[in-house]
């Protein structure tokens, strides 16, 4: 093993209540003096983030969770730039909830809305400086030489002849107090950042000794399989638990929300005993739910529904400058135009299908309550289990796993509160709760199913005048009981309307409003969140005004995007990277070009598609995507994210829909729910554009780009326009 491929380190029970002890203190957030002062572990601990062991291997545990994204390898990318020390000597540790921990963009510790890097981006580099000055100063004094006079490289520090490593005055270092605002380097002279070496959790994902949360086991712990009713909220009652105790090796069983759990020594056992219990469903909130009662239910809404406003957001600002649309100006716009166009479009529920089936670990005994699992949100795990079990707070640990895929499935609690509602029917044993694949199907929180119209005014130019963009469908916080901010009561739910109307084109009159829909299924976010349907709903309009003013798609995008220097690079490049040549739209004869993009606060990300169209058969020939993200912390994970997340979006825009039938979910498994295979995969190419020395978020951008670009691309093929999503009820793929 090299030095370079260090293996990452589970936190044992011992690291987590000390990891409790040194989050004591209260939520740290900012500069460096909280995340560096001294803990009493060691004398070379700077902080509960930080330590330098005596034989100068530097440990980091990394706040957000990994879920292959990357975020701990660019988070200890962060702090070693800045601490000046010797990068294959860092090694990474998974954390636990703690309060030290929170993300200071989030207030909280969770991983999601592809905030890691960015949220923590200024506070990592902060303890990092702050590590090195104390260094330095203690190297000083060791040295009887001015601070002035010391360099430092690599882990290194140098006074002329004389040269101390880190480890050498680690000890004396921690001691000192903390610089209230160390200096920082200058990006220009970044070498950590920016480079390219193997990622820290390779070797331990290659060699199988990473844990992830279906991983975790210990002496004597038991495993609970699951009966569930078609929804969390069902009624019901269970028939067959005197015999399913009966079985070999099951040890209890125990009611949790939404169904039962029988916990025995063995999965198969367990799995076994529970398929002899059965559930009688008496009430539950989508009994009768179908495919065509979703799609009246949405298009009722338009009606029935009184709208709720969004504002018009500028992302070219953070926090987001936020404008009111005034309607009657819009309505007069509309009215009085000679040229308008209306479009009506839809995208279905979608799952997240995880590789890693839904799973979590717990264990309530004398001294508390233990989670262990995969999860994006272990501080509201820690208080959920709080509440479930009533314990202080203090008393409850939170460990996290790595996470075999999360795409928002894993910020969801549910199945934590599961777990512990198990556990607490074997008290001293730790209960490992699976999923079985057709029940994270059955039971998944999906990305809520909308349906959109649209209407525009064009000018004699063709150019826009007034976009009007109505959006009906759940609201993922009225699901989640999340209460609206004092004030900000009757907003439409940003998770379904934002940017259903790109604040970033010039139009002048720009309207969205939203539905809110009942439809009672449980709902989620999911990976990109309002973007997944949003950025298909704007740009496909878009691409539809382009038509209807009979001009080149890209031309008519640039033409709107005149003070919108950084989107207009990303097209241009993955429009350059295709060929691109200006033309008619439409005029593809069976060979079809689309471009899209989408964005958000310093993320900028543009894709173009290639297809061939025969008939009912669909080629996808390439995909190209050019992303600026402003600083590439990593830059080969940073590609990994966006290849990645086309082929995510590529499952969601050619196949991923989830059927509802008899009040419940039709997939049961993968049979059932169509994944992409390489032979599926088109070819790709990325391209990173710099954009500055801040970075940007990175896991979700590609993502939704992918269906307005592919459906753009058929549409300039010749083919029918695809306004409701999966493209697969259109052609064979």
């Amino acid at each position: 093993m090299t030095d370079s491929a260090v293996p990452l380190v589970n936190i044992s029970r011992r690291g987590v209540l000390a990891g409790l002890g040194i989050g004591a203190g209260g939520l740290l957030l900012g500069g460096p003096s909280a995340l560096l002062a001294a803990t009493g572990e060691s004398p070379a601990s700077f902080g509960p983030m930080l330590s330098i062991a005596p034989d100068g291997l530097i440990t980091l545990v990394v706040p957000s969770s990994e879920m292959g994204q990357g975020t701990q390898e660019a988070l200890a990318r962060i702090v070693a730039e800045e601490l000046d020390c010797d990068f294959a000597k860092v090694t990474v540790l998974l954390p636990w909830a703690d309060p030290a921990f929170s993300n200071p963009a989030a207030r909280r510790q969770l991983t999601a809305n592809s905030m890691s890097v960015t949220g923590y981006y200024a506070t990592l580099r902060n303890l990092g400086a702050g590590a090195r000055a104390m260094l330095v100063q203690a190297a000083a004094a060791r040295l009887a030489v001015p601070v002035e006079g010391l360099t430092v490289s690599k882990g290194q520090i140098t006074g002329g002849p004389k040269m101390l490593s880190f480890a050498d005055v680690a000890a004396e270092a921690a001691k000192l107090p903390v610089p209230a605002k160390p200096s920082l380097k200058d990006p220009a002279n970044f070498t950590v950042i920016g480079g390219k070496t193997p990622r820290k959790d390779l070797h331990a994902k290659v060699t199988g000794t990473a844990t992830f949360g279906i991983d975790v086991a210990e002496p004597d712990m038991l495993i609970a399989a699951l009966v569930l009713a078609p929804h969390p909220e069902a009624s019901f009652t269970a028939k067959g638990l005197e015999d399913a105790r009966k079985l070999p090796g099951v040890v209890a069983t125990a009611q949790v929300a939404g169904g039962v759990a029988i916990l025995a020594d063995r999965f198969w056992r367990a799995h076994k005993a529970a398929q002899t219990v059965s559930l009688d469903v008496t009430a539950s909130p989508i009994a009768g739910l179908s495919d065509e009662s979703l799609r009246a239910g949405l298009q009722s809404a338009f009606d029935a529904v009184e709208p709720a406003a969004f504002p018009n957001l500028d992302l070219g600002a953070f926090p987001p400058k936020m404008g009111w649309a005034d309607k009657a100006k819009v309505t007069e716009a509309l009215a009085g135009t000679a040229r308008k166009f209306e479009a009506a479009y839809a995208v279905p529920h979608l799952a997240h299908a995880t590789m890693e089936p839904i799973c979590c670990a717990a264990r309530v005994d004398g001294t508390g309550l233990l989670i262990r699992g995969p999860l994006q949100d272990p501080a509201l795990s820690r208080e959920m289990g709080a509440r479930l079990t009533g314990l202080p707070l203090e008393k409850v640990r939170v460990e996290v796993t790595f996470l075999g895929g999360g795409f928002g499935r894993k910020w969801g609690t549910d199945f934590v509160g599961i777990a512990v509602q198990a556990a607490q029917a074997a008290p001293g044993r730790l209960v490992k709760t699976v999923w079985t694949r057709e029940q994270d199907f059955a039971m998944d929180q999906f990305r809520p199913a909308f349906a959109v119209r649209s209407v525009a005014a064009l000018d004699d130019a063709g150019r826009p005048t007034a976009i009007h963009s109505r959006i009906a469908g759940e609201s993922i916080n009225a699901y989640h009981k999340k209460v609206p901010l004092p004030g900000f009561e009757k907003l439409a739910d940003a998770n379904s309307a934002a940017q259903l109307v790109y604040g970033a084109y010039a139009v002048p009159q720009k309207l969205i409003e939203y539905h809110k829909t009942d439809l009672t299924v449980p709902v989620g976010f999911w990976r990109s969140v309002t973007m997944s349907q949003n950025a298909f709903f704007a740009e496909s309009f878009v691409d539809e005004l382009a038509f209807a003013a009979g001009q080149d798609q890209l031309a008519f995008r640039l033409a709107m995007l005149e003070s919108q220097p950084r989107i207009r690079a990303v097209l241009e490049k993955a429009a350059a990277m295709i060929g691109w040549k200006p033309r008619k739209p439409g005029m593809g004869k069976g060979k079809g070009r689309g471009i899209a993009f989408s964005y958000a606060d310093n993320s900028f990300c543009a894709i173009a598609a290639e297809v061939t169209v025969k008939g009912k058969t669909l080629k996808i020939d390439r995909i190209a995507s050019a992303f600026d993200c402003g600083l590439a912390i990593d830059p080969v994970s940073t590609e990994g994210q966006i290849s990645g997340g086309i082929v995510f979006g590529l499952q969601a825009a050619l196949w991923g829909e989830v059927h509802f039938a008899d009040g419940r979910p039709t997939a049961e498994n993968f049979g059932d729910y169509r994944m992409p295979l390489l032979a599926d995969v088109p070819p790709i190419d990325i391209a990173l554009i710099p954009g500055g020395t801040r970075p940007g978020p990175v896991g979700e951008a590609s993502t939704p780009v992918v269906a307005p670009a592919l459906c753009n691309a058929i549409a300039d093929a010749g083919a029918a326009r695809i306004r409701a999503l999966p493209i697969a009820r259109s052609f064979e793929i």
